[in-house]
């Protein structure tokens, strides 16, 4: 896929978002009012809160996309994201082992200094 396409998924990605985090506002604010505020519109799941969420997070992408400042920035991102060079598979995985050893290595030194610190102490307090 081209790196429009990923900016253009983005922008969708956050409008998703938006509705998520707004639908939760929306409603928290709608029953301030009372719990017959947040009347259902279609069915009984898709509420007052939702419908405002969801024209407030259609207007966060559309802005967002028609902002000339955020979609070059955004495509000057995935464009340099595009020039990355990733890692392999295998790569990946021997890097992961190498900081799974390792952290297990630092446990057991840090478990043993424990013991003698506690050793050490119980010596000196009792």
């Amino acid at each position: 896929m081209s790196v429009a396409r990923y900016v253009n998924l983005s922008f969708v990605a956050i409008g998703l978002l938006a509705y998520l985090i707004l639908a939760e506002i929306f409603t928290a604010i709608i029953e301030v009012f009372g719990t017959g505020a947040n009347m259902a519109i279609i069915g009984h799941n898709f509420r007052l809160a939702d419908l405002l969420a969801m024209v407030s997070a259609v207007a966060i992408a559309v802005l967002l996309k028609r902002s000339e400042k955020v979609t070059t920035y955004a495509m000057e991102v995935g464009n340099e994201l595009s020039k990355v060079t990733w890692p392999t598979w295998n790569e990946t995985k021997l890097a992961t082992i190498v900081v799974i050893v390792t952290t297990l290595i630092i446990a057991l030194i840090l478990g043993v200094l424990d013991l003698l610190w506690g050793a050490l102490s119980s010596l000196i307090y009792s």
